[in-house]
């Protein structure tokens, strides 16, 4: 993973979007937060919302982009270990745990590389889940059998939304934070740009292919494909998926990336898949907000007309279904 998440923009959404709905929940739910999440060894995102956060739950790789390897150094896992020790004697945070690994090995194998069982034990309340690399590229790690095996980052999402279902809380009301490169290309993009059955999201794709520039349209791909993506694995799992609008920023290094916020509740309904409030073909025509050190501000494509959003995303959780019919104590 990089040594750190300090670009201007990241700092901006750290602060100014995440930090806002972070402490909304924390109002509203009234109890303990739980993060989970890939955060560098300076663990930027933990010390900006060290005020809310209860436990921690991360994970570090030892030499990203490489394969795991047990002769590699451990210098960041414990540089990452060093900082949550800290906090906790300090009592800022109550408890952590540190994997060593990346998050799609340890939760497919069910332990990380130092041979700790991974353990969820309570509802995740926010997922900060920063994927760095482009999310078709897989990692290979040899599973418990000693066989080797390729995982994505989205076989990370679905066993998070797993452990998260089978956790024995009664009501879970989370925030995911998803980030990643706009830089997609694989397969599975190919394959649900050119056979979507859906009629309202072939009809968007034409028409992204009338935008110039590559990068703004594969934006708009990847952006079509993480949000249907993610409605069918929250509701798989029994998670109500409220998506708000998808922030494109520029990262270290000039990557160009895309976060994506969702709100998850599971669903009352003992029976069936989980309801989704929102309508994909409204997400798909929102427009980008853009982050930069100047602030936020919308994104204005060529050739297409998309609709406004609003910039402040209590407003948006507040005015939305899910909060209406779910976080509302009546």
């Amino acid at each position: 993973m990089p040594e750190n998440f300090k670009s201007p923009a990241k700092v901006l959404i750290r602060k100014e979007w995440s930090k806002k709905i972070i402490e909304f929940i924390k109002r509203k739910l009234g109890k303990k937060i739980i993060y989970l999440g890939l955060p560098s060894p300076n663990a930027e995102d933990i010390m900006e919302w060290l005020e809310y956060i209860d436990e921690v739950i991360a994970f570090q790789c030892r030499e990203y982009p490489e394969p795991s390897n047990p002769d590699q150094s451990r210098e960041k896992v414990i540089r990452l270990e060093q900082r949550l020790n800290e906090l906790e004697r300090q009592q800022k945070i109550e408890t952590y745990a540190v994997y060593d690994g990346y998050i799609e090995e340890v939760l497919l194998r069910g332990r990380d590389n130092s041979n700790i069982d991974f353990f969820q034990n309570d509802a995740i309340t926010i997922y900060n889940l920063d994927f760095c690399n482009q999310i078709t590229s897989p990692i290979s790690f040899t599973d418990k059998k000693g066989e080797l095996k390729s995982a994505y980052k989205f076989d990370a999402v679905k066993e998070l939304m797993n452990h998260q279902s089978n956790v024995n809380t009664q009501s879970k009301k989370f925030i995911m934070f998803l980030t990643m490169q706009c830089g997609y290309d694989g397969k599975e993009l190919h394959d649900f740009i050119t056979h979507h059955g859906d009629k309202s999201v072939s009809t968007y794709m034409k028409q992204v292919k009338k935008i110039p520039g590559e990068s703004m349209r594969k934006s708009r791909f990847l952006k079509s494909y993480v949000l249907d993506s993610l409605k069918d694995y929250f509701k798989t799992e029994g998670f109500i998926p409220e998506f708000l609008p998808v922030i494109f920023y520029e990262g270290v290094g000039g990557y160009k990336l895309l976060q994506f916020t969702v709100l998850g509740t599971s669903k009352t309904e003992k029976t069936g898949t989980a309801p989704f409030f929102q309508s994909i073909s409204e997400l798909l025509w929102q427009k980008f907000i853009i982050a930069s050190e100047k602030g936020f501000k919308l994104m204005n494509a060529e050739n297409i007309e998309e609709t406004d959003v609003n910039l402040d995303p209590r407003k948006i959780i507040s005015s939305s279904k899910t909060y209406e019919k779910l976080w509302i104590t009546k």
